[in-house]
């Protein structure tokens, strides 16, 4: 059995990657908003741009998972599908007498405020014969007669009932409508690292390269949400330049304001999470039970938090080790006051447990510091947690004898 079943013929992914090309295309367009502009997606078109002079660009996107022997996406061809449904479609937009443009004056009004643009991952060739006749057009080396010509001969050279019936649309515009719609459109092929063109428009906002990634996931992920959220209440996906810069400018004033990015890093938990020292220590006080493995997961993971941040920080040249070495030393002051205070520097007295409890109790509530910046409270846990786990600092008089 040859070609592709039928399962894989109606996969969901292709058109899944198809909607979310177009999805990171209308977010690059918001990053790139100037004042006045409104940008939409799925309203007039997949995408499309309002400009301040009344003018609209009407964007359809174009996504191909194929690829050349090369491993880069497939070319647009001469009479590739893609290429003239599109065309096909906007000269139906045009020409709709439901929109009040039957006649050719309306038709001719609507294009002095509309232009169209193909953007596709597919790359550009000098072999497509429509694009290199659209240029020679625009370039004023071709006559529109002389492009309608050409675009006739290529009906005749293709098979496809549904490609001639595209090609076939686009030869009934009127002459002078023609014209202006082949003024007006443009392609822009090749964009296939779209996600890529994203944080590059961030990091034209004058983003750290170390926070670029930081803005743009946070960035998405609102952006998602809230077209998510206005979807489901029946609203358009309009966002205009003042609305972006109210809704999400705190993303990059974020990033630009000097803070510490703290990130919510996946972290990778040991098999036994009961052989870490720190876990060793708070079960031998009664702190947490041997069998409460929720716990030994919730603090191993705010212990880890606490190191990935550190050493992610220090990659991204946001601190030195000597701040790190500043923090643990300031750690280890608040624990040896709290343990002198409890054992008086001599060994405790009655249940020893309890007053280890209360040691451990007392720094949970402490915020440690790093570089000027006081740490959230499950990171300053983690960074006793961490000390413990070495272990530089424990809990029971004996600590040093039973665990290092």
């Amino acid at each position: 059995m040859s070609g592709r079943s039928r399962v894989d013929t109606t996969s969901a992914e292709d058109k899944s990657i198809g909607f979310d090309y177009q999805y990171y295309y209308f977010l690059n367009e918001l990053l790139n908003l100037k004042s006045g502009q409104v940008v939409g997606l799925e309203v007039l078109d997949d995408v499309h741009v309002e400009r301040p002079d009344g003018t609209n660009l009407l964007v359809q996107l174009k996504h191909t998972v194929q690829t050349s022997a090369q491993g880069v996406p497939i070319n647009l061809t001469t009479l590739d599908s893609d290429l003239w449904k599109s065309l096909s479609n906007w000269c139906k937009l045009i020409t709709d007498p439901a929109e009040g443009r039957a006649s050719v004056s309306a038709q001719l009004t609507f294009l002095k405020t509309t232009s169209f643009l193909l953007a596709s991952n597919k790359s550009e060739s000098d072999k497509n014969a429509l694009l290199v006749c659209i240029q020679a057009f625009k370039s004023a080396t071709k006559t529109h007669a002389q492009l309608v010509a050409d675009i006739t001969s290529l009906k005749a050279k293709t098979l496809d009932k549904a490609i001639q019936g595209y090609i076939a649309d686009v030869l009934t515009l009127d002459n002078a409508v023609s014209e202006r719609f082949f003024q007006q459109l443009s392609f822009a092929l090749g964009k296939d690292e779209i996600i890529e063109l994203c944080k590059l428009s961030i990091a034209e906002k004058h983003i750290l390269p170390s926070r670029i990634d930081d803005v743009f996931h946070a960035v998405d992920s609102e952006v998602r949400q809230n077209s998510y959220a206005n979807v489901k209440a029946g609203r358009k996906i309009k966002i205009s330049f003042d609305e972006f810069t109210q809704n999400y400018r705190k993303h990059f004033d974020k990033a630009r304001s000097g803070a510490l990015p703290f990130r919510k890093l996946p972290p990778v938990l040991p098999d036994d999470l009961l052989s870490q020292t720190f876990i060793k220590q708070l079960v031998d006080i009664d702190d947490v039970g041997a069998d409460e493995i929720e716990f030994h997961t919730a603090f191993t993971t705010r212990r880890l938090h606490f190191r990935d941040n550190l050493e992610r920080l220090v990659q991204d040249g946001d601190i030195t080790q000597s701040d790190i070495d500043d923090l643990e030393e300031e750690a280890a002051i608040i624990w040896e006051g709290k343990f002198r205070q409890v054992y008086s520097g001599r060994q405790a007295s009655g249940d020893e447990r309890a007053s280890a409890r209360n040691i451990v109790g007392a720094l949970r509530q402490k915020k440690l510091t790093l570089a000027t910046q006081q740490l959230p409270l499950n990171m300053s846990n983690g960074g006793f947690y961490d000390l413990s786990d070495r272990p530089v600092i424990g809990w029971l008089s004996n600590w040093k004898d039973r665990y290092k």
